[in-house]
């Protein structure tokens, strides 16, 4: 897959993603008075845009929806990458959400961010549409369009380092925001280098899932510490930290090895039949 270079991949982002439909909706709130973009069902709007850039991929490429798997590479791991998985993430939550507080300690949240983190999150939302949101649609949407699309088309330009730099600098760039750099750049970062080892989706979409579902469990958990933004932030303890930092580096080093034998052991049976 050739599409889409680095310009292509702005262009595809800014206009099909933040502008597409963002811009009519907020022009026909202000129509009917109604600020139909603050509606937590706006996230229908996404999985519609994102819909619409998948197809516009596929036509650009000259591609059906037959050949979903290139853009789609959900190739089956090893079930013994899942370990790993899970532990870089428990260690990663933590330390992307201290990073983060960090962030908003350097850098005060408006009003209206502050309204657009919790609007997803909040216990004023059902738990089931804070899960579909943010643990089903937006795994799907994010890895399909950041690795699939993007990392795919970068990495036939690019080194496979700039690929996954870039890649992830256009991922928290989405956001538009600085409080979600860190945990843009951190998963971002983590995810492409994911889908580089491996040539699937799988891992990033599991590691994506897991960690939205961590950060809406504990945001309703009423722990200190990983409550609402709106809240006093309070960093979590010292050895919390160092125990989390330990985590993310014991899993991404063992995901490294897992991923790395696993390829060994294909290339030698490739070897051996032919």
């Amino acid at each position: 897959m050739t599409y889409p270079n680095l310009k292509q991949s702005v262009w595809l982002l800014l206009f099909l993603i933040q502008i597409g439909l963002m811009i009519p909706i907020v022009i026909l709130g202000r129509i009917i008075g109604y600020p139909i973009h603050t509606s937590h069902y706006m996230i229908y709007v996404g999985l519609a845009s994102f819909v619409l850039v998948v197809c516009y991929v596929l036509r650009r490429t000259d591609r059906t929806w037959s050949s979903w798997s290139d853009i789609m590479p959900i190739k089956a791991i090893s079930w013994q990458l899942l370990f790993p998985i899970v532990v870089s993430i428990l260690g990663l939550v933590i330390v992307a959400l201290e990073l983060r507080k960090m962030v908003i300690y350097l850098i005060p949240m408006p009003e209206f961010w502050l309204n657009n983190f919790q609007s997803m999150v909040g216990q004023e939302v059902p738990y089931w549409l804070a899960f579909y949101a943010t643990v089903i649609q937006e795994p799907i949407v994010d890895e399909v369009l950041f690795r699939g699309i993007i990392l795919g088309g970068l990495l036939v330009c690019w080194s496979k380092s700039q690929a996954a730099i870039l890649s992830t600098i256009l991922f928290f760039l989405s956001y538009l925001n600085p409080w979600q750099f860190p945990l843009g750049f951190t998963f971002g970062l983590v995810f492409a280098w994911w889908f580089i080892q491996t040539g699937s989706l799988l891992p990033c979409l599991l590691g994506n899932a897991l960690n939205s579902f961590l950060a809406v469990t504990l945001a309703r958990s009423g722990i200190p510490g990983f409550g609402k933004i709106s809240e006093a932030l309070i960093f979590l303890p010292w050895w919390v930290d160092v125990c989390a930092v330990l985590l993310a580096v014991i899993g991404l080093r063992w995901f490294y090895r897992e991923a790395k034998r696993e390829t060994s052991l294909t290339s030698n049976n490739f070897k051996t039949a032919y």
